[in-house]
């Protein structure tokens, strides 16, 4: 199996980045997490490929501000398989958001994992 992709969790929630990273690292899959976009789309500049678990609605900037942000730069947004996580109604209201895909939350490991590397995708 490929080492797998780097995930970077954004999410200002403590608790929700503490279970994401405990069930990513079970996996064997390395994380690293921001508290806010702003924060994210520094280490997003200074890395390579990442998944990106990205919540909608954070301070700072949030998830609608990052994707714009990485907008600006096609080369660089094509880099990042960006997830979009929120509750179902806040999803629901984002759907003009350009994301590679969407967790509702709250979620299940199997949705978390399936979404991060879908079934049939190459490693």
């Amino acid at each position: 199996m490929a080492q797998a992709k780097t995930v970077l969790i954004v999410d200002d929630e403590p608790s929700i980045r503490k279970m994401l990273v405990e069930v990513l690292s079970l996996e064997g899959i390395p994380t690293e997490t921001a508290v806010n976009g702003r924060e994210a789309l520094d280490m997003l500049e200074k890395s390579g490929p990442r998944v990106v678990l990205l919540d909608l609605l954070m301070p700072v900037i949030d998830g609608r501000g990052v994707i714009a942000a990485l907008r600006e730069s096609p080369a660089e947004r094509a880099k990042h398989r960006i997830i979009l996580m929120s509750a179902l109604g806040t999803l629901e209201t984002a759907r003009d958001v350009d994301a590679d895909g969407r967790l509702v939350k709250p979620f299940t490991v199997s949705q978390l994992l399936n979404v991060i590397e879908p079934p049939g995708a190459a490693s």
